[in-house]
């Protein structure tokens, strides 16, 4: 797993700066998978970028969950508070607890989000602006897909936790709906892939069935290979 993290890390500091949302699409501001405007759902609440943050603790993310139920336990902030509390749990090495969590988003995702339609998806747009001083910026102007930004932040969540809790019986249907989820570009599309065939070899490792599990590996060493260095 930590040569997807590396991989993740690489495309992460490659991005451009700043998102916009498409002008053809509905609604208000952008918001980043997991519903929270400019912010990242893992991250500590209250918390910003650049600064330290205060220390990592359960009670800081049930907070986080207790304030977004008050808006309505329905859509994708809720969902990506959830998941904030699920992934602390998954560091925290309390599978058990981030797999119910985790769940409980997922749930969540499917009941009250839906899936973009194919009308909607359109390919990720760059503008370039040249301010005259020898600088220049570049924002990314996409259509926000919620549903499946969302999925593909909670399901890695939700399969690692379910294999570390030797939930064998029903992870590998979640394996398979993230190695079906098309996201918003090539390149998540390409991670969760990773990701994917990863957690397969683990679980049939767990299976005691080496050649499949060797087989799942290849493939996710060589998605990997396909990530160019900085």
């Amino acid at each position: 797993m930590a040569s997807i993290a590396l991989s993740l890390f690489a495309w992460l500091a490659s991005a451009p700066f700043s998102y916009a949302q498409d002008p053809g699409s509905s609604g208000g501001s952008e918001a980043s998978p997991g519903g929270i405007p400019g912010g990242i759902p893992g991250g500590i609440p209250g918390s910003s970028e650049g600064s330290e943050g205060a220390p990592e603790s359960e009670a800081l993310y049930l907070d986080s969950v207790k304030a977004a139920a008050k808006k309505g336990k329905s859509g994708a902030q809720y969902a990506g508070s959830l998941i904030g509390l699920g992934m602390f749990y998954n560091r925290a090495g309390r599978f058990a607890d981030a797999s119910k969590t985790l769940k409980q988003a997922l749930f969540v995702v499917d009941t009250t989000l839906k899936p973009t339609p194919p009308s909607a998806r359109r390919p990720e747009r760059m503008i370039e602006t040249d301010h005259g001083d020898g600088t220049v910026s570049a924002e990314v102007v996409r259509v926000p897909m919620p549903y499946e930004e969302t999925l593909q932040e909670l399901l890695p969540q939700l399969i690692s936790a379910e294999l570390e809790n030797n939930e064998l019986a029903i992870v590998e249907a979640h394996i398979k709906r993230l190695i079906a989820l098309k996201g918003p570009n090539d390149v998540a599309d390409k991670l969760s892939l990773m990701s994917a065939y990863s957690s397969y070899a683990q679980l049939r490792r767990k299976q005691h069935r080496p050649k499949e599990a060797d087989t799942y590996q290849r493939k996710t060493d060589e998605i990997n290979s396909s990530f160019k260095p900085l």
